[in-house]
């Protein structure tokens, strides 16, 4: 079964993740202890409970410094920032877009992923189940495609639900992304910056926003990240940067459930913020 469309990489995107002015990151993040993606992989959380946070990247900074004794982070080919490229895909019909406004469960995000330093691209599929907690699944591949192969829909009617239905490439979004991993506990942390997407309607960028994610075995309200954040007044949010980012690039799609983590983005962008 092939994809009726195709979405075709823009040159933009292929030029790898800008880093901008990333402030005094550079010089935070380089007194963090190193952990190999070899060593990462022993910490697997392919199962999991995530909490997610929008934050003002200019907040990282004194984040970071505060909680470098307890965590250590991500090198690969000796680089702290990992750039990644990912494809979405869904269905004629938006089905998993919708899943995601309407609140359902179980709901799916199918993508393929290329982690640029490694240069490794897979298929993933990701469940968030009833329980709340993230499954994903994921296939080794050759590189990001704009159709889906024969046997790239096998894997994905493995797990899920609609099985063999036609899929489409929906939209591209690029990010660089700091994982620290926990000396004390199973949790990992990304941190997502200078995240842009693109369809074929346009393209839009978040510079100065990042998005913490907090990936655990199970609620992790006592680890030093957290209360890093709730010190400072920082609450969770419920964001797909799937879903926000289509919403804002596909206006004819229902959206009024994103709304409210739309106008924080907007917020985060105009003005130095303490918190959103």
């Amino acid at each position: 079964m092939k994809t009726t469309k195709t979405l075709q990489t823009p040159e933009i995107m292929e030029a790898g993740v800008r880093t901008g002015s990333r402030f005094v990151l550079d010089s935070i993040v380089s007194t963090f202890d190193p952990i190999t993606l070899s060593e990462l992989d022993e910490h697997n959380l392919q199962e999991r409970m995530d909490t997610k946070y929008l934050l003002d990247e200019a907040l990282l900074p004194e984040i970071l410094d505060e909680i470098n004794d307890d965590y250590t982070i991500l090198q690969v080919a000796g680089r702290s920032v990992q750039p990644y490229l990912t494809l979405y895909y869904d269905t004629e019909t938006y089905a998993n877009y919708f899943a995601h406004h309407n609140g359902r469960r179980p709901r799916f995000k199918i993508r393929m992923r290329k982690y640029m330093n490694s240069s490794a691209s897979f298929l993933e599929v990701k469940e968030k189940d009833r329980k709340d907690r993230t499954v994903k699944s994921r296939l080794q591949i050759n590189d990001i495609a704009n159709r889906l192969a024969p046997e790239h829909y096998q894997f994905i009617s493995e797990v899920f639900p609609l099985g063999l239905v036609p899929l489409k490439p929906v939209i591209w979004n690029r990010f660089d992304r700091l994982t620290l991993v926990n000396m004390h506990s199973l949790e990992r942390v990304t941190i997502d910056l200078g995240f842009n997407a693109y369809n074929q309607n346009g393209f839009i960028s978040w510079e100065r926003l990042a998005i913490v994610e907090i990936k655990c075995g199970r609620s992790s309200l006592r680890s030093e990240f957290v209360q890093a954040i709730r010190k400072r007044y920082i609450k969770p949010v419920n964001f797909s940067k799937y879903c926000v980012s289509l919403a804002l690039l596909t206006p004819e799609l229902k959206a009024n459930r994103f709304k409210p983590n739309i106008e924080k983005i907007r917020l985060c962008l105009q003005r130095s913020m303490s918190y959103v």
